[in-house]
């Protein structure tokens, strides 16, 4: 069966010119790591032109579970379609097009249905028109798929109307969806055959865009509809988040629209005629601004998510998609990270393999090889006068485990000198003390450092391993259990809550090596509330959690939506945000009062013992 996977990637390989993997724990990218800043600024449309060489992927790795119950035809064929996509995919225009039609008004994925399709068509055509024999399996392939998507509303069907016609099927959809599908037909044969990415794009912007935005202005108007229904038949428990409101909505509505609405309970809003849905349409046009606004919101928010639902058939597997602020879709580009932590693994084996007496002896005393150790030694004394320092300075603020007298009562063996003057006076007599065994109150702390590609400058890693060695070392000989993470877009577990600092040492050495990409604070602290949330829970310990930044979030939620999602946190954790040079000012701006501002990262060992000893404050004043 291995034997199958090697001979499908080697002829993919000589195919296209790349490297080619087979997987059995699932799809990867392999993106060349050095390339990958620019690749992603290019692709954001921060740099207009980088070099050819730059765009085309070192490889791609593929799911050999995913394909495991496809015959070889079909399997050639959906490498085929991966390779093309990844290497004739123009990346900036997914970006300018969602942003040219949310300027419009319109959900930035409603351009990614038809763009989306187009990109996959003229990727396989390509493959075709070197390849020939290729267009059998194509068809096969696509037919599986088309079982599969999930086409809502009348823009979906006429995108898939496009496929059905490119592999030579009958439209299995109505005279609507056949006309729409004609009437584009000759600008999509153009799109097809045309190389140059910005003249596409210009046909695709004026000459069959507008002619589809018409069907999402219609799909627009019936999720309005819909969502009205949805309310009628009951919410589900993922739409939960629609609140109390639609029932409001719904309530306000005359009493023969909402008979109506309820009639419709069981079916879909394109089943209604044309003029009833107008007439809800305009109902729903008088109602008060906010519950207008709210509407819109959801359908916002429903129509995005329908969009999804149909776009990941379409889409470039080896790369992840990440869902921006306001509903834009972005490629998140990655380093062939399956490759690289085979190799560290089959390294590691090999170097255990070969350690030598002395080194053993190191990794059973500190965790590190006596070179790692020598580093982290050379590390460690530029912040060891700090470690101690602070350690003894905390440990001061930490009730020590030993009785004491206490506390007023009615009766006791010893009397409460403080309390005698208030309680006499007033007759009510709590003035004895009794025994008391203070508990030892922990904190647990979760630490977000980021390591996007921005740390590459100056010397802020180095300072900011420093401060992480400062951080760990100092809670580590408290005993207080802490977490340390680091993240860019994605986010990495260095050392768990449970895990023993001594054996975690060579990671933290190691995460120069993660420095790159953009920087994604929502996942970062998603990530981090569920870690500290998991762990607080069943240990009954007080949780917080610190981030340090260095500049703007530029994946996922940012804005307003990023600054709320922090103060929801806040309800549950201290959250405190630590931003140096240009990120001082979107500290304070998303964490408001608990954001600290770092003039230059060598302060960060200050700023995190700062933080440190105010909330052991907070701890030991809680009664």
């Amino acid at each position: 069966m291995k034997e199958r996977w090697r001979a499908l990637a080697s002829l993919i390989s000589e195919e296209f010119g790349i490297e080619v993997q087979p997987s059995y724990e699932g799809w990867g990218s392999g993106w060349d790591p050095k390339h990958l800043p620019l690749m992603e600024a290019w692709a954001r449309g921060e740099v207009d032109h980088i070099p050819a060489e730059v765009r085309k992927p070192k490889g791609i790795v593929f799911s050999v579970v995913d394909l495991m119950r496809k015959n070889e035809e079909v399997s050639l064929s959906v490498l085929r379609h991966e390779a093309g996509y990844l290497l004739n995919t123009y990346f900036p225009h997914w970006r300018t097009g969602q942003r040219e039609v949310f300027r419009a008004g319109y959900v930035p994925t409603s351009f990614l249905v038809l763009f989306a399709v187009l990109e996959s068509l003229k990727a396989d055509a390509k493959v075709v028109s070197e390849v020939p024999s290729a267009r059998e399996g194509f068809k096969r392939m696509y037919r599986e798929l088309l079982g599969e998507v999930q086409a809502s509303y009348l823009h979906h069907r006429v995108a898939l109307s496009l496929v059905y016609k490119w592999i030579g099927d009958e439209v299995p959809f109505g005279p609507e969806e056949t006309k729409y599908a004609d009437s584009l037909d000759r600008f999509v044969h153009e799109y097809l055959r045309e190389e140059d990415p910005q003249t596409s794009y210009d046909i695709l912007m004026e000459d069959l865009w507008p002619r589809f935005r018409t069907l999402v202005d219609t799909a627009r108007d019936i999720n309005y509809v819909d969502l009205l229904i949805d309310e009628a038949r009951g919410r589900r428990r993922e739409d939960a988040h629609r609140g109390r409101i639609m029932t409001d909505v719904l309530s306000k509505l005359p009493e023969r629209i909402r008979d109506l609405v309820y009639s419709f309970k069981n079916s879909k809003a394109e089943s209604m005629e044309i003029e009833t849905r107008k007439e809800i349409l305009k109902v729903l046009g008088n109602l008060p601004d906010w519950m207008r606004d709210y509407m819109k919101q959801m359908s916002y928010l429903d129509m995005l998510d329908r969009d999804l639902k149909f776009l990941r058939h379409f889409l470039p597997r080896t790369l992840e998609v990440d869902i921006e602020h306001r509903g834009f879709l972005t490629f998140i580009f990655k380093a062939w990270e399956e490759d690289r932590a085979l190799s560290s693994l089959r390294s590691m084996t090999k170097k255990e393999e070969n350690l030598s007496e002395r080194d053993r002896k190191f990794m059973k005393e500190h965790g590190l090889k006596e070179e790692e150790f020598r580093r982290y030694r050379a590390m460690m004394r530029t912040v060891l006068p700090y470690v101690d320092y602070f350690r003894r300075r905390f440990d001061s603020l930490l009730p020590q485990e030993e009785e004491r007298w206490g506390g007023a009562y009615i009766r006791g063996k010893r009397l409460n000198f403080r309390k005698i003057p208030t309680e006499v006076p007033i007759r009510r007599g709590k003035i004895y003390a009794r025994k008391e065994v203070p508990e030892r109150k922990n904190l647990a702390f979760e630490l977000l450092l980021d390591v996007s590609a921005s740390m590459r400058k100056e010397d802020k890693i180095t300072n900011a391993i420093r401060s992480l060695i400062l951080f760990s070392e100092v809670l580590d000989r408290l005993g207080m259990p802490f977490s340390v993470k680091v993240f860019n877009e994605s986010v990495y577990e260095i050392k768990g809550f449970e895990e023993d600092y001594r054996t975690v040492k060579a990671r933290i050495m190691e995460v120069a090596s993660r420095i790159g990409g953009g920087t994604d604070l929502g996942k970062a602290v998603s990530v981090g509330l569920e870690s500290l949330e998991l762990f607080t829970k069943k240990t009954g310990m007080r949780g917080i959690m610190i981030l340090f930044t260095d500049g703007e979030p530029t994946r996922g939620i940012k804005g307003e939506d990023l600054k709320s999602y922090i103060l929801q946190v806040k309800q549950r954790f201290p959250v405190v945000g630590v931003g140096v040079g240009e990120a001082t000012r979107m500290v304070k701006e998303y964490f408001d009062r608990t954001g600290i501002s770092v003039q230059d990262i060598s302060k960060l060992p200050s700023a995190f013992s700062f933080v440190i000893e105010n909330q052991l404050k907070r701890l030991i004043s809680v009664r």
